[in-house]
C-alpha cells in the first residue's frame, strides 16, 4: 500500500520540481524532479520484471539511469556555451510537457482506462472490417468469435503500452518544448502524433490477427513472433521515419538534440576538470 502511494506520488512531485525550475530559471531545482522520475522508473521496472517483461524492464532501467545522470548534470556549474546551457532548460521544458501528458494517464485510472477502451474499440472495429470475427468486452479485452479458441487461450488484452502514449508524449514534448513558429510546430505535430497512433492501431490489429488466426503457428508462438519481433521492428522503423519528418519540418528540434549532446559532453568535462 505504501509503495503504491509512493509510486503514484513520485511523477507529480517530478512535475512540480520541473515546473519550479523553469519558473525560477534555476536548472539545479529540477534535480529532485529527475530523481523522482528515477524512483518511479524503479517501481515500473520492478513491475515489469515481476511480469517477466524483460524488454520493457530494460528500457525503463535505461531511463532510470539517464534520469540519475540528468539529475547530476543539472547540479553541475553553468556551462560556458550559451546554447548548451539553454539546451538543459529546453530539456526541462520538454520533460515537463511530456510528463504532464503522460503521468495522468499512467496513474489516474479513469483516464488510462478511457484511452485503453478507445484503442481496444478501434482495434476491434478494424479487425471486423477485415472479417476476422472478433468482439470486445470492455474495457480492454478482445475475443474471437470462435468459442473453441477461448476454451484454451486467453483474449487479447489492451494495456496502456498498447495505446502508444509513450511515443506520442515524447514527440509532443519535443515539438512544443523547442522554440519555433507555431505554424511549423502544428505541422510537425500532425505528421507525428496522429501518425504514431494510427501506426499503433495497425500494430494492435496485426498482433491480434496473428494470434487469433495462427499466422505463425500455435497461438502463443504467433503472438510472440508478431508482438515481440515483427511489431517491435515495425514500431522502430516507423518512429525513425516520423522523427526524420519532424526534424525536416522542425530543424530547431534537431538543433536541440545536437546542443544537448554537446551539453552532456561539456558537463562531464567540467566535472573532470574540477
Amino acid at each position: 500500500m505504501i509503495e503504491s502511494v509512493i509510486q503514484f506520488s513520485l511523477p507529480f512531485i517530478a512535475i512540480g520540481f520541473l515546473f519550479l525550475a523553469l519558473l525560477v530559471h534555476k536548472r539545479a531545482v529540477s534535480a529532485p524532479g529527475w530523481i523522482s522520475i528515477a524512483g518511479y522508473c524503479y517501481f515500473e521496472a520492478d513491475d515489469y520484471l515481476a511480469k517477466e517483461e524483460y524488454f520493457d524492464a530494460s528500457l525503463v532501467l535505461v531511463l532510470l539511469a539517464l534520469s540519475l545522470i540528468l539529475a547530476f548534470i543539472m547540479l553541475r556549474p553553468t556551462l560556458s556555451e550559451r546554447r548548451e546551457e539553454d539546451s538543459l532548460y529546453t530539456l526541462t521544458k520538454i520533460a515537463l510537457i511530456s510528463a504532464v501528458f503522460y503521468f495522468p494517464f499512467a496513474e489516474i485510472t479513469v483516464l488510462g482506462d478511457s484511452l485503453i477502451f478507445i484503442t481496444a474499440k478501434i482495434t476491434t472495429i478494424v479487425l471486423n472490417i477485415f472479417n476476422l470475427g472478433v468482439y470486445m468486452v470492455p474495457p480492454s479485452c478482445i475475443y474471437t468469435t470462435d468459442c473453441s479458441f477461448h476454451a484454451i487461450y486467453q483474449p487479447i488484452t489492451i494495456i496502456l503500452a498498447c495505446t502508444a502514449i509513450q511515443g506520442m508524449v515524447i514527440f509532443i514534448g519535443l515539438i512544443f518544448g523547442v522554440k519555433a513558429p507555431i505554424r511549423r510546430k502544428l505541422k510537425a505535430f500532425f505528421v507525428s502524433v496522429p501518425v504514431i497512433y494510427a501506426a499503433n492501431i495497425v500494430r494492435d490489429v496485426f498482433v491480434s490477427a496473428a494470434y487469433f488466426e495462427l499466422w505463425f503457428g500455435p497461438p502463443l508462438d504467433s503472438f510472440f513472433i508478431a508482438h515481440n519481433v515483427i511489431a517491435r521492428i515495425f514500431a522502430l522503423l516507423a518512429l525513425i521515419a516520423i522523427a526524420y519528418a519532424v526534424f525536416k519540418i522542425l530543424p530547431e528540434a534537431l538543433d536541440f538534440v545536437e546542443d544537448f549532446i554537446a551539453a552532456l559532453t561539456s558537463s562531464f568535462r567540467v566535472h573532470k576538470a574540477i
